[in-house]
Formats: C-alpha cells, sequence, structure tokens
C-alpha cells in the first residue's frame, strides 16, 4: 500500500496558492514596470518633438529646420538606443530627418502628443509626433516626430522587475520557510501520540491522554479512546465467554472420564451397558453444548459472520422449523401447533442464523413446559414489523429474572431441566444481528418470546 504523508500533502497544498501567487504578482510586476517605463520614456521622447519643434522655422510656405550639425548629432545621440527625427508639413512634405518613419494613423489634432509604435531598420521603434500649425496659414501644419529603439526601455523595465521580484522572492521563502515551520509544529501532537500508542504493550488498553492536544487531534484521540474502550469490554467479553465456556464443559468432560473409568472396572455385561447408556447420554449433552457455543459464536456481532444474506418469508421458515419438532414434543405429549401469518412476512438475514434461533425458542419452550403442555409458534405483521412469537403455557418466569435469562449460561434456580443456559443468549444475539429486538410478554396462555425485525417488503 502507498504511504502518504500528511505532512508532505500540507506543504503541497499550502505552497502551491503562495507560489502561484508569488507568480501571479511577478506578472503583474513585469507589466506594471514596463508600463511606467513606456510612460516615462514616451513623456522624454514628446520633450524632443518640443524642443525639436522650437527650431522650426517657416518662410512664407516653406518650413526650415534651423538646427547646427552639432545640434542634430546629439539629439540623436544615445548610450543605449537609436534616435531618429523627422520633421514634415502638409504642402511640402518631408523637410528634415529619416524619411522612412510613419505617421500616426490618426485624426490631426494641434499641439497634442501622439505615441505609437513602428519598425525601422528591421528594429522596433516607439515614436512620439507633434502637430504644430503655421503661422498665418490655418490650413497647412508641421509634424515634428521623434523615435527610438526599445532597449531602455527593457533595460529599466527589467531594473524595475528585479527589484520588485527579489524582495517577493526573499519573502515568498521565508513564507515557505514559516509554513514548513508551522505544519511541523501543527503534527507534532500526531507524533506524539504514534509515540504513545507505539510504547505501548497490546495488552493495555487504557484511554490515551487528551490534555493539551489540539481540537482535531483531540476528536481524533476521542475516537480511538472511545475504540479503545469497546475493544476493551470485547475482549473482556471473550475473556469471560471462554472461561465460563471452559468452566460449562470441565463439568460434563469429567463426569465423561468418571463414567468411563467406572464401565471399565465393571465385568457385568449389564452394568457395562448401563454405564455406556449413561455415556451416551452425558456425550449427547456435550455436544449440545458444543453445538450451542458454537451458534452463540456465529451470532456474534459482525456482518461478515452472518453467512449469505437474502431475503426469507418468516411463513415459511417458522412453518420448516416448527415441523423439525414434532417429535420431541410428542415425546411430551405436547400440543405444538403453528400459526402463519395472513399477509406476507419478508425480512432480510441468514436463513441458517434465524433457524437457529427458532430453534432454541421452541427447544425451550418443549423443555420446561409440563407434560401435556401447549405450545404455539406465531407468526405476524404489525406496524411495520414482523415477528416471530414461541408462546407456551409452561412455568412462568420471574419479572426479576426477565432480563438476566437472556445472559450467557444462567439458568432459573429450581429448574428441573437439563440446559446449558445458552439458548436465550443464541436468541438475542442473533436477533441483534438481523437490528431486530426479542421481547418477553405475558399472553392468556401463559408466556410468550416475541423477536420482531424490520419488515423488508415482497421477495
Amino acid at each position: 500500500m502507498r504511504e502518504v504523508s500528511l505532512h508532505r500533502q500540507l506543504m503541497f497544498w499550502l505552497l502551491i496558492p503562495v507560489l502561484s501567487l508569488w507568480v501571479m504578482g511577478g506578472v503583474i510586476a513585469y507589466n506594471i514596470a514596463v508600463r511606467f517605463a513606456d510612460l516615462a520614456h514616451d513623456r522624454s521622447l514628446f520633450d524632443s518633438t518640443l524642443t525639436l519643434a522650437d527650431q522650426v522655422k517657416t518662410d512664407g510656405d516653406r518650413v526650415i529646420l534651423d538646427l547646427s550639425e552639432r545640434a542634430l548629432k546629439m539629439i540623436e545621440t544615445d548610450p543605449y538606443d537609436k534616435v531618429y527625427f523627422k520633421v514634415s508639413s502638409r504642402f511640402q512634405g518631408f523637410v528634415a530627418g529619416t524619411a522612412f518613419i510613419s505617421a500616426p494613423a490618426k485624426p490631426i489634432y494641434l499641439n497634442r502628443p501622439y505615441y505609437h509604435d513602428g519598425t525601422l531598420d528591421g528594429r522596433k521603434i516607439r515614436i512620439a509626433s507633434l502637430y504644430v500649425g503655421v503661422p498665418g496659414n490655418s490650413a497647412n501644419w508641421i509634424l515634428v516626430q521623434v523615435a527610438e529603439t526599445l532597449q531602455k526601455r527593457r533595460v529599466l523595465a527589467n531594473e524595475i522587475l528585479a527589484g520588485v521580484i527579489l524582495p517577493q522572492m526573499l519573502l515568498t521563502g521565508l513564507a515557505a520557510g514559516l509554513v514548513w515551520f508551522g505544519v511541523t509544529k501543527g503534527l507534532s501532537s500526531l507524533g506524539r501520540l504514534q509515540k504513545e500508542v507505539l510504547s505501548r504493550s497490546h495488552r493495555d488498553l487504557s484511554p490515551l491522554s487528551e490534555e493539551n492536544v489540539p481540537m482535531e487531534v483531540g476528536s481524533l484521540t476521542h475516537a480511538i479512546n472511545n475504540l479503545l474502550g469497546r475493544l476493551g469490554k470485547a475482549i473482556d467479553a471473550q475473556n469471560r465467554f471462554v472461561a465460563d465456556a471452559a468452566h460449562q464443559l470441565r463439568t460434563p468432560l469429567a463426569g465423561l472420564k468418571t463414567q468411563t473409568d467406572y464401565a471399565l472396572r465393571q465385568t457385568d455385561p449389564e452394568e457395562i451397558r448401563h454405564c455406556l447408556e449413561q455415556l451416551k447420554t452425558s456425550s449427547e449433552r456435550t455436544i449440545h453444548l458444543v453445538n450451542q457455543l458454537l451458534s452463540l459464536a456465529r451470532a456474534e456481532p459482525g456482518q461478515e459472520r452472518l453467512g449469505p444474506i437474502s431475503k426469507i418469508d418468516l411463513n415459511s421458515l417458522a412453518s420448516e422449523v416448527t415441523g423439525r419438532w414434532v417429535p420431541q414434543a410428542l415425546k411430551k405429549d405436547i400440543d405444538l401447533g403453528f400459526e402463519a401469518s395472513s399477509e406476507p412476512a419478508i425480512i432480510s438475514g441468514s436463513e441458517f442464523l434465524l433457524q437457529e434461533m427458532l430453534g432454541n425458542l421452541v427447544d425451550n419452550a418443549i423443555r420446561y413446559t409440563q407434560n401435556s403442555g401447549k405450545v404455539t409458534v406465531r407468526v405476524f405483521v404489525r406496524k411495520g414489523e414482523a415477528a416471530i412469537a414461541v408462546e407456551d403455557n409452561g412455568p412462568s418466569i420471574p419479572e426479576s429474572e426477565s432480563e438476566s435469562i437472556f445472559e450467557r449460561f444462567h439458568r432459573i434456580l429450581g429448574s428441573q431441566e437439563e440446559g446449558c443456559g445458552l439458548g436465550l443468549s443464541i436468541v438475542r444475539e442473533v436477533a441483534h444481528a438481523h437490528s431486530g429486538e426479542v421481547f418477553l410478554v405475558e399472553t392468556p396462555e401463559g408466556k410468550a418470546f416475541e423477536v420482531r425485525f424490520a419488515l423488508q417488503g415482497q421477495i
């Protein structure tokens, strides 16, 4: 099975947003840096157009750039970029500079800056344009343009970006360190919990300490303590069951050994036969006890023990099981009857375990009902429940014993019948395994054990 690190998962899901924000911040900072660099250099270009425009003179319709060669070189000199200029007029056309600088493709407004991109000599350039009027001739205008390549703009943008990104990178690294420290510190309680569990003996089921733990870990600790409590109760119950089973088996097995020893000392065939009959009776009781123990073990809580689950008609099941006990009822001249429900009584469960449950109820009824008594098995449907009831007119059960009779190996004092005290325990465990419940109720005929289940509808 692949191991998953909670620490690694938390670091991943916490750092991914931090890194994403850092990348997004870098993109935004870069765009802002480029924008401000363009804005600063655009203003510088426009200042150059104003300076150049001041040197433009007119002589009638003729436009003249009154600028010395030295001044022109100063304008075109830049340590990073290639600088171009152009002066033209509406009627005269090209006047001076570089003729291939494109004019802005916008409506003409005088004394207003225009900025646009272009290419010259295979390089991208940024162009600032200014239209100025010709004194005494409103129809004419002069276009002054200054252009430059983009090198220093990119240098400035990168410098601004580095000034923003590097601090952000340091802050992101600091945030990652703080996240790592916080996650490690937050998960330290899980490490302490792990050490406490690993250091324990498998016999130590005492609750884990819930002091000074975070709420989320506290809920886990509380759940583990609940599990340990239930596990402790289950182990205690199992230990009691094993001890009780050993005690119950010790007596019949000791009796078998005693009877065997006695039979071996006999020489009279009649005495030997009598001993063998007693051995048979003891063996049958022991086998019955072992079968009851196995039935009880199969009925222990746990869905996997139920075996195949299917929809079962209680009418058919009860009729079949009741028929098996007719010979036992005839031996005591007991009137064993069966009354089916007038409507389908369908439940979901294990047919084998349900037969075991009903068999124990009928066995108890026949065993503890006097000769010539009456036992009736009924199936009925009431208020969304399907139920089986085994009624008899035998001795009543004291109210003080109404709960304890379902305990394992419990037998009512003064009972003359042989039994192991597991029948009703099996009934209750099977009922609980099927989300049902068993009740002892008083009836006009005597008493009845009713087992009620949730009705499932049609098969």
